[in-house]
This record gives structure tokens, C-alpha cells and sequence, in this order.
């Protein structure tokens, strides 16, 4: 109870989850047009692929609300409930993503789980690397793969990820991967890294 009160995940996250499946309801297989600097036009993006930024905006802040001089000399495993935390996030994103693909038929919603994984996974990495300060970056990720990512007009670079198909199998892997390049860089202690942002 004393992480989940200092997280503030009990009262952010059911919000932030609301607001996921809403909009994840409500875009399905709607279509953006945004501005793309290799491709030299505007790239039509599924607006699904924004959606899952609710969710790890929320996330990165509850990791970020924390007792810094209470858990540095704790003995509660925080950083692995942490984890549990955002895998649970993950976790429900799938589902939703799922139920809403099967009751709709929207392709796109079958990207929300995949999607959600590696943007935690950027944002667990990212708040181990520099903090709070990092907030943007995962936040910037999807508009720096339409801005970069594209190669010709409706085809990403791999390293994109959230811009793929759903049943593509590298961009499930490149998710996978961050997830757990992200989870392995929370459980390190904090002074592991040189200096962490306040």
C-alpha cells in the first residue's frame, strides 16, 4: 500500500486506462496524414498508433512520483513492483487491443499491445537513464518515426516499430526487446548509472 499510495497508481492509472480504451474505441482505423521529411510528403499514419501514449505518459509519471530518500534506504523490492506495474499495464493494453480488434474488425487495434510494450519499455529505459527529463522522448517517438522513418510512402524502417503492421514479426521482437532492455535498466540500482535527473 505505502508504494501504490507513493506511485499514486490507484487513482492515475484507472484514469489514464479510461481514457486508452476510449480512444482506442473510438479511432479504430482512422487515418492521419502527418508530414514526413524522408518520404518528401505527408504519411498516413493510423491514429491508433498515438493512442498508446496515454497509457505510458501516465506510467512514466507514476514511476516518477516516488520517496527518493525512503526508497534509496528501503528494503521493499519498489523497483520490481515497478516492473510488475508497467508488465501489468502492457498486459491490459494486449487485451483491450485484442477485444477491440475482434468486436470491431479494426487491424490497427492489434498494434495497441505490441505498440504499448515498446513504448514502456523506452520509457522504463529512458526514466532509468536520465529521469524525468526523458519524458519526451518517448512521447516524441512515434511523430521521429513518421518525421525519419520512412523510406518511401507507406514503408517504415524497422526500427520505427510502432509504424508497422500488426503481424509483423520484427517489429513484435524489436517490442519485445525494448520491454526487457527497459525492465533489465529499472531493476538496476540507481547509482548503477552516472547520474540520475532529479
Amino acid at each position: 500500500m505505502w508504494w501504490l499510495r507513493a506511485r499514486r497508481a490507484h487513482t492515475r492509472l484507472p484514469l489514464g486506462f479510461l481514457m486508452f480504451v476510449l480512444l482506442a474505441a473510438t479511432v479504430q482505423d482512422t487515418p492521419l496524414f502527418l508530414p514526413s521529411i524522408w518520404s518528401g510528403g505527408s504519411e498516413l499514419v493510423q491514429a491508433a498508433t498515438l493512442v498508446p501514449l496515454v497509457l505510458t505518459s501516465v506510467l512514466f509519471d507514476c514511476l516518477h512520483t516516488r520517496l527518493d530518500a525512503a526508497e534509496t534506504t528501503g528494503v521493499r523490492p519498489v523497483r520490481f513492483f515497478d516492473v510488475l506495474l508497467a508488465l501489468g499495464v502492457v498486459a491490459l493494453a494486449s487485451a483491450v487491443g485484442e477485444l477491440i480488434a475482434m468486436i470491431t474488425g479494426a487491424a490497427s487495434a492489434e498494434t495497441l499491445g505490441r505498440n504499448t510494450a515498446f513504448l514502456a519499455g523506452l520509457t522504463l529505459l529512458c526514466g532509468a537513464l536520465f529521469g524525468r527529463s526523458a519524458i519526451l522522448v518517448p512521447a516524441l517517438w512515434p511523430l521521429l518515426g513518421v518525421l525519419f522513418g520512412m523510406r518511401a510512402p507507406g514503408d517504415a524502417y524497422p526500427w520505427t516499430v510502432l509504424l508497422e503492421p500488426p503481424d509483423t514479426w520484427y517489429a513484435s521482437t524489436g517490442a519485445l526487446l525494448m520491454l526487457t532492455v527497459g525492465v533489465g535498466a529499472h531493476l538496476l540500482p540507481p547509482n548503477r548509472f552516472a547520474r540520475r535527473a532529479a
